[in-house]
């Protein structure tokens, strides 16, 4: 059997599908991988094939211009005009990425496409091969309405509900648009804006990869989209810690762990600097994660702080207190995870709404947005993480629930099981 697993973005993009290819790979599936050129090295080294998406538009992500954009800075022309910059490269790159995309699942000929929301033309593919496709989303809101809220907060049922139409309106005009370069390769399917929505909504297969305990499946979702709880892959492979990180954890307790993952930001030396004073003020250790470029080491930090990076989280985690971070949802599950409670400081999209969760469910408090991060909200804010039992309780908790609710067995039991509306369609086709 063979799976192609589709994905771009940074690493909270890329990560589910990495911890779905060992599933696959465990049970002697042949998983070919196609993300950004950035993780080839990643991929190669898990013993995957690898076609790679062009370096260009995460690159263009680490650049001073999508920091200001991500930190909240700069005036507001200089905020719109790097989103029509992105949208310009965004528009010049989807040519090749769509060229890549279709060639490799022809060419491929899979039992299986797994896609992130962002290559959604596999939808395309899936249509034509009914059960065979899954869109895969690290966040829920990607399709499905939400009657309470969407990612980027509540502004009513009706606008909500809208904004859903709209977005999934949208989707399917580009997707019809698209696959007319390729229609001859889908002769007997019938591509029509309707038929897209159709598919989108009620017949493909989708698996939010995220917890049930912080996002139940609403009641009036269709059957074909599932809650399938957090995966991660094992990231200690070939991989020890070094001697003075060791040591600074068994000279340390109730250790914070600091980290803005992939986010980056205008001001990072001084981001970085305002939070090691809070931290050496009230005596907290830390440790500070440096790898994205939104925090950076210091010279003046005290023994009480170690700065340090690439760092597998899962091995890291069990061993400190809690962690203040962008709120991804892989840096929100992993916490949560291993019973560490947040302080999140969201940059973009849905690290607003996971700061939200948190501060629903009484896992951590509410954090700012990085742009409002300033020295007197964020030590209140992490005085209230530190001292308040509620948060620790409450996520040792949900790290009990969502032991039981990541079950690899069952997640691989959905990728290969076929319904019976999917076995109707490819009959009725054939």
């Amino acid at each position: 059997m063979k799976a192609l697993l589709f994905s771009i973005g940074t690493r909270g993009d890329i990560e589910p599908f990495l911890a779905i290819a060992e599933v696959l790979k465990d049970r002697d599936w042949d998983v070919i991988c196609v993300f950004p050129e950035q993780f080839r090295e990643t991929v190669e080294s898990m013993g995957l094939p690898f076609y790679g998406f062009s370096r260009e538009f995460l690159d263009m992500l680490d650049s001073r211009e999508a920091k200001m954009f991500m930190g909240g800075q700069g005036s507001l022309f200089k905020r719109i005009k790097f989103l029509v910059k992105m949208a310009w490269v965004g528009i010049k790159l989807s040519k090749d990425i769509l060229e890549l995309h279709h060639r490799v699942q022809k060419e491929e000929n899979p039992d299986r496409v797994l896609y992130h929301p962002k290559c959604n033309y596999s939808l395309i593919w899936g249509m034509a091969n009914p059960g065979k496709s899954i869109l895969v989303s690290p966040i829920p809101g990607v399709a499905h309405t939400i009657k309470h809220r969407t990612v980027l907060g509540n502004y009513g049922r009706i606008l909500n509900k809208l904004s859903y139409w709209v977005q999934n309106t949208m989707k399917a005009i580009m997707l019809r648009i698209v696959s007319k370069r390729y229609r001859k390769d889908y002769p007997d399917l019938k591509i029509t804006i309707s038929s897209i929505k159709k598919a989108m909504l009620e017949k493909e297969k989708t698996f939010y990869a995220i917890s049930p305990s912080l996002f139940p499946k609403p009641e009036y979702w269709p059957s074909s989209a599932h809650i399938v709880g957090y995966y991660e892959r094992d990231k200690t492979v070939n991989w020890q810690p070094d001697e003075t990180l060791t040591s600074f954890l068994k000279k340390n307790e109730k250790i914070v762990f600091v980290t803005f993952g992939s986010m980056s930001n205008a001001n990072p030396k001084e981001t970085t600097r305002m939070i090691v004073e809070v931290l050496e003020r009230n005596s907290i250790p830390a440790i500070i994660n440096t790898s994205g470029g939104g925090l950076e080491k210091i010279a003046e930090a005290s023994n009480n702080i170690h700065f340090a990076t690439n760092l597998p989280y899962d091995w890291l985690f069990p061993k400190i207190d809690a962690v203040v971070h962008h709120g991804g949802s892989g840096t929100t599950h992993t916490a949560l995870k291993h019973g560490c409670p947040s302080l999140i400081i969201p940059h973009i999209l849905d690290q607003f709404f996971w700061n939200d969760t948190i501060s629903e469910l009484q896992l951590g408090p509410k954090g700012m947005s990085i742009k409002n991060l300033d020295e007197s909200n964020f030590e209140s804010k992490l005085m209230d993480l530190v001292n308040n039992d509620c948060y620790k309780n409450n996520a040792e908790l949900i790290a009990k629930k969502m032991k039981a609710e990541s079950n690899k067995n069952k997640l691989y039991e959905l990728i290969v099981s076929r319904d019976r509306n999917e076995a109707s369609q490819e009959s009725s086709r054939l």
